[in-house]
């Protein structure tokens, strides 16, 4: 089954926890100094406060692969060009995903930020899926402190950099 917004089976930490338990979906974008249309935007708020973009994961692994970034860019711009439109198809994209493991009999797990700082929980996403297990890292020390959906578990991220 192909997803559009987010990748499974293809992480190599993550597929060591998958199995008769467990399976984990991972959105990986681009998360620095994307320029579209002559704007820069940038998926993770805090990275050159944080200087994470350094050794940021963006290019680890696979990730160095020219037809992995491509596709990581080409979901960020249609992220921040059709924003709706990305949205819709990861609602649709989540429901395929939680229906097939419902069906394989185990739980649905989602990183929504592998390699971004978006902040999901304001885009009342989680809540339309009580049944899937969100969870991300983050810089933003507010982020991690406020009231989260119930099903999404939010761990603030080392940073040698003094972030607030």
């Amino acid at each position: 089954m192909a997803y559009k917004t987010f990748t499974v089976g293809s992480n190599a930490k993550t597929i060591k926890g998958d199995g008769d338990t467990y399976e984990t979906a991972i959105t990986y974008m681009k998360p620095y100094k994307t320029e579209i249309n002559g704007k820069v935007h940038n998926l993770c708020a805090l990275a050159d406060k944080a200087k994470c973009h350094v050794g940021c994961l963006y290019s680890a692994g696979r990730g160095q692969m020219n037809s992995v970034q491509q596709s990581r860019a080409n979901k960020t711009e249609w992220f921040i060009v059709d924003k709706i439109g990305y949205i819709d198809a990861l609602i649709n994209d989540l429901t395929k995903f939680s229906q097939k493991c419902e069906r394989k009999g185990i739980k649905p797990c989602v990183r929504l930020n592998g390699t971004s700082d978006i902040q999901w929980e304001k885009m009342g996403i989680m809540e339309q899926f009580p049944n899937i297990q969100f969870y991300d890292y983050t810089k933003i020390v507010k982020r991690a402190y406020a009231k989260l959906p119930s099903n999404y578990h939010l761990t603030l991220s080392y940073s040698e950099a003094d972030v607030d």
